[in-house]
């Protein structure tokens, strides 16, 4: 491959140390836990594990002791680099940094451990405001000669975590519903070693989080929260700079400003949305490292948090590896073999879900159906917006059409490809093809998938596996997009200064409707429906495992649920015919969830507990009421007729005993 940014000149970067030690921590803590477990005897294996494969590969690139000087020198450069600006640069850093600073300050004092839809629900409007001249002083600096590439990168990823991490600031207890089911998994992990029954994935994520707080005593909660948007802004900005480094001096620019894509899978950590970091890590590293070792590095880590991304991740770099010893191989078998890798990149993902998903082929009558309903489903109802303030319809307008935007953007992208002439070296050239032949059976994957019909998930939840496929076959096409967008910027930066301040205060709104939609939303055009687990859903979780010292089951919302493996963990399992259910119910698609279904939407009737109290075999039943659901003071009146006792958290949750 192309040496664009040798071994040996990167390591004296901590930036490079730190992202190799992540990787290798989440393959060997996924390799040990799979065949040994994480207990303390594991943790040691895997450190010895990590650190030595590190030395090794360290003493393979003939690395010696003069790095961590290397290391030093770089951190002085800096510094000395700092004391050398002119006191208007001074100043424009400090205001950036004060800015910075009045934003956090902000979102901890919006935070909240009540059941909320969205975090601009509570957040003071004035914060896009400040966002906004933040990301304005930001670009003053980008812009300037005088500020060393290294500082601009550095104040690049601050803006990133700080876009990036609103979430986790503003949800107190936490956010979304499945780190809690992975948080739960971990604390388990950390206890007795390993969870039964052993499966291929998640592992990397659960060997990484876990072998972290086991060295440094960071609690698991913390960690779980914070991985994601902490590694997406700490290895993201330096990994696209380094991409686009050879283009031209506007690459922290551009960095900044793909921000504009949206980052809603970075906001939140869970093994998809880490496996998506490293998937993105591992395309741009093919074009940025001269040594193959470092991609499979990576794509190997991907693999480990996430099969789903993992099978693509580990397709490109056999790919690239082919590409790279072909001439080894004769004419007539490198096209078979390309055509078996195509192959089987088309056909992997679908048969994959089919046998670890529980799913089905359905039979397939009309084949043009085959063919438009996922694409329908892609295009997301884009169209106009209604009669509300133009800013709500300029931001929905973009939002509902955002799909269809960045399948054009990338249309015209690759089309100029062709066309322009390019000075791409012919590594370069094998990397651009490999990724929009991957994508394309990625796409053939996504057809293939969209139509499978998994047994065990709810209605709204059956396309949530082939929906991923979009995101990813736009990661490897990201490439394409950071070159064109830099191509955009490079053009605006050669306009009158009129035409480059209309473009900047266009780029920056960007910006910022970018972080509004990347955020769960509750306004006049959309609500996002996902209430936060609460303080309360907490309260009433221990309410009940202190009023009830017998064997019982709660039927609840899937917050409750998240709630109560917050507290309590996962050691509280039923055999019943239909195989181990949580006294709780999880996940929606199991039984217990439909029998609160029936309570909710039916009944609560002694009648419909008695059912699952029937499947569980248990004699105490809890239904749980939250008062922002669906006709909740129609349910809550009702079970307070039939239930045995009744309890009122804050008159934000009530809790309801039934007995047999």
């Amino acid at each position: 491959m192309k040496k664009l940014i040798n071994w040996p000149k990167i390591t004296n970067n901590l930036n490079d140390y730190l992202l190799f030690l992540v990787a290798l921590t989440a393959i060997w803590g996924a390799v040990v836990y799979y065949l040994y477990a994480l207990n303390w005897l594991g943790i040691i294996l895997s450190l010895v594990l990590i650190i030595g494969s590190f030395i090794a590969f360290l003493h393979f690139f003939k690395k010696g002791g003069a790095v961590e000087e290397k290391i030093i020198k770089n951190e002085i450069q800096t510094l000395n680099h700092l004391s050398l600006l002119s006191q208007k640069n001074k100043i424009l850093l400090t205001a950036y940094g004060l800015f910075c600073l009045f934003i956090v300050i902000q979102l901890f004092f919006s935070q909240s451990d009540r059941a909320i839809v969205s975090p601009w629900q509570i957040i003071n409007p004035s914060f896009f405001g400040f966002y906004s001249l933040a990301s304005l002083l930001l670009v003053l600096i980008l812009i300037k000669q005088n500020f060393s590439d290294n500082l601009k990168i550095i104040l690049v990823s601050l803006h990133y975590l700080i876009s990036l991490s609103i979430a986790v600031i503003v949800y107190k207890i936490g956010y979304g519903f499945d780190p809690f089911i992975h948080q739960a998994t971990m604390k388990l992990i950390s206890a007795e070693g390993l969870v039964p029954p052993k499966t291929p994935y998640y592992l990397g994520e659960y060997g990484l989080i876990v072998i972290v707080h086991q060295i440094s005593g960071i609690s698991i909660n913390f960690l779980n929260k914070i991985i994601v948007p902490g590694l997406t802004a700490l290895f993201l900005p330096t990994a696209f700079f380094r991409f686009l480094k050879k283009e031209n001096i506007n690459a922290p620019l551009t960095v900044l400003f793909l921000l504009i894509l949206t980052f809603s899978p970075f906001i939140l950590t869970t093994p998809q949305n880490l496996s998506y970091l490293f998937l993105i890590l591992t395309v741009l590293a093919s074009f940025t490292y001269s040594r193959l070792i470092i991609v499979w590095v990576l794509a190997l880590a991907t693999a480990a948090v996430h099969p789903l991304t993992g099978l693509p991740a580990l397709t490109f770099v056999i790919w690239l590896t082919f590409e790279k010893y072909q001439k080894k191989v004769k004419l007539t078998l490198q096209k078979m073999i390309r055509s078996i890798i195509f192959i089987s990149m088309s056909v992997a993902l679908p048969l994959a879900l089919l046998l670890a998903g529980g799913g089905q082929w359905p039979k397939i009558n009309n084949y043009l159906n085959l063919l438009l309903s996922p694409l329908k489903t892609l295009l997301a109802n884009p169209g106009m917006v209604g009669q509300e303030d133009w800013l709500s319809n300029f931001i929905y307008f973009l939002a509902n059409n955002y799909n269809l935007f960045l399948i054009i953007t990338i249309g015209v992208v690759l089309f100029f490809y062709y066309r322009q002439p390019k000075n791409d070296s012919p590594q370069d050239k094998i990397l651009k093809r490999s990724l929009i032949l991957i994508s394309l059976a990625l796409l053939f994957s996504y057809l293939l998938s969209s139509q499978i019909v998994f047994n065990n998930l709810v209605a709204y939840e059956q396309a949530d596996y082939a929906n991923r496929l979009p995101i990813i076959i736009s990661i490897f096409l990201l490439p394409f997009l950071m070159a064109g967008l830099n191509q955009i910027i490079i053009k605006i930066r050669q306009q009158k200064n009129l035409i480059q301040i209309i473009w900047l205060f266009l780029g920056i709104s960007l910006l910022s409707i970018s972080l509004y939609l990347s955020y769960p939303r509750w306004d006049k055009y959309y609500n996002s429906r996902g209430y936060s687990v609460s303080a309360d859903d907490l309260a009433a979780v221990k309410l009940i495992n202190q009023n009830s010292p017998n064997p019982y089951i709660v039927l609840a919302n899937q917050q409750v649920s998240a709630a109560a493996l917050q507290e309590l963990g996962f050691n509280h399992y039923y055999q019943t015919s239909l195989g181990p259910v949580y006294f709780y119910p999880i996940p929606t698609g199991g039984p217990l969830y439909q029998y609160y279904l029936n309570m909710v939407y039916k009944s609560p009737s002694q009648e419909n507990m008695i059912g699952a109290l029937n499947l569980s075999g248990t004699d105490s039943g809890y239904l749980i009421i939250n008062k922002y659901w669906y006709q909740s003071d129609r349910i809550i009146n009702e079970a307070k007729v039939m239930a045995s006792k009744w309890w009122a958290i804050n008159d934000r949750v009530y809790v309801f005993e039934y007995r047999r």
